[in-house]
């Protein structure tokens, strides 16, 4: 068998397989579609009174006090280590802790 004889079989080995893919991207996107046209977030209540505590306990002075413990931890293992590193990953717990709910929230209180 040549190279030339060694493509034309592949070629017809991948091409069903090429058709079958298209046709299942496609009845994925028709299902994910009709799913998305009655969806909206948040809309389940049954944990609200679960998801105000932790909203309360994150933006209030629980959340204060994470922010300020990973700040202040990264700052003291960034002089350890003599690195920046450290004190910019302690902003980022710091600012997660502190807008992070808000964000979260934001997200899954929006609707289609």
């Amino acid at each position: 068998m040549n190279v030339q004889n060694t493509a034309q079989v592949e070629t017809k080995l991948a091409a069903p397989f090429a058709k079958m893919d298209k046709k299942a991207l496609l009845v994925v996107a028709a299902i994910g579609l009709a799913a998305a046209v009655d969806v909206t977030a948040g809309s389940d209540s049954t944990f609200t009174s679960i998801v105000t505590n932790l909203d309360n306990w994150m933006t209030g002075s629980l959340g204060k006090v994470l922010a300020l413990g990973a700040l202040g931890t990264g700052l003291a293992i960034g002089v350890v280590k003599q690195s920046v590193m450290s004190v910019v990953t302690g902003v980022a717990v710091a600012l997660s802790a502190s807008v992070g709910p808000g964000v979260l929230t934001n997200i899954f209180t929006a609707t289609l």
